[in-house]
Parts: structure tokens; C-alpha cells; sequence
């Protein structure tokens, strides 16, 4: 028992918070001849850029309903874990963000593989009023990826689909821009 807690914990370290199934892609853009290939984490994206998003309503934690078909407001859809390091760095980012003050943003952190318990408790240790919805068989997020956490989807007023992306990286709340 112990040897298998302990390979799995060496996979996890190993492969971050996105697990076995992403893929590596080498892409080569060397700033000298000699430079090595840097290898990028691709993932697949159900839901492309240029789609409607498919969720409608959502409920979340605190039993609100949340209305994803609205269109006055750009949304923010970010699926994470709260014990996943990459994660934890998002929202620790999103703390500090300017995202959090926009009256034109709709902001919805979806848990996957979370129990509502403890969404909550990451909810109140972050200090994030953000709308946190439970996600436990992960249904919502294979609408839109297979692979990777956390996955940023942002959304524009027609409910489209302009940015969808792995938030792996260290600096991943920059990437938070609507064309």
C-alpha cells in the first residue's frame, strides 16, 4: 500500500496537476542555433475558440444560481482542484488581479473532482467572492477538455468562446486578456 501511495505521489510531482494523459509537443523557436527544443504541455480543447460555451445555469456552492447565458457580462470559467499547485498559484494571482473588481465580469471557479465543503473552505482560506461550483464526477469539465488543470476559459458578451488555455505557467493571470 505504501509503495503505491508512494508512486502515485511521484507521478503527481512528476506531472504537476494535468496528469497522464496531456501530451508533449516540442516547439522549436531557439533564440540561438544551439538552443535546445523547450517542450509545451498541449492539451485538447473540446470547446474551441469561435464556440458558444455549452453551460446554461449553474448553482453554486452557497445554492445561487448562476445564469452563464446572460450576455451583458464577459465570463471567466476557471476549472481547478484545491489541492493542485498550479491552481492554488492562479488563484493566489486572482487575489491580488483587478478581475475581481469588474462589474463586467462574471467570474466562475468549478471544482473538479471537489465536494462543496470543501470549495467552501478553499473559498473563505483564499478570500475570493467568486461563485464556486462543485463538479464531483466531472461532468462540466468534460464538455470542455479532457486534460489539465487549471483550465481558463474566458468568455466574451455573445457567450463565445475567445481564449482557452492550460494555467500551468507561472505568470498564468496575465494571460487573462480579452481579445
Amino acid at each position: 500500500m505504501t509503495f503505491k501511495i508512494g508512486v502515485v505521489a511521484a507521478l503527481m510531482c512528476c506531472l504537476g496537476c494535468s496528469g497522464v494523459a496531456a501530451q508533449k509537443t516540442a516547439v522549436t523557436a531557439p533564440a540561438q542555433p544551439t538552443a535546445e527544443p523547450v517542450q509545451v504541455r498541449q492539451s485538447l480543447a473540446k470547446v474551441a475558440v469561435g464556440q458558444q460555451q455549452p453551460l446554461a445555469q449553474l448553482t453554486d456552492v452557497n445554492g445561487k444560481l448562476i445564469n452563464l447565458q446572460q450576455t451583458e457580462k464577459r465570463k471567466l470559467i476557471i476549472f481547478f482542484a484545491t489541492w493542485c499547485h498550479d491552481s492554488q498559484r492562479l488563484m493566489s494571482q486572482l487575489q491580488q488581479s483587478p478581475l475581481l473588481n469588474d462589474p463586467q465580469l462574471l467570474i466562475v471557479a468549478i471544482g473538479r473532482e471537489e465536494q462543496p465543503a470543501a470549495l467552501t473552505k478553499f473559498a473563505n482560506e483564499y478570500n475570493l467572492p467568486l461563485h464556486f461550483v462543485s463538479d464531483p464526477d466531472r461532468a462540466l469539465y468534460q464538455q470542455f477538455t479532457d486534460t489539465g488543470i487549471p483550465r481558463v476559459v474566458l468568455v466574451n458578451e455573445k457567450n463565445v468562446v475567445v481564449k482557452t488555455f492550460l494555467g500551468e505557467i507561472p505568470l498564468a493571470i496575465d494571460e487573462i486578456v480579452w481579445p
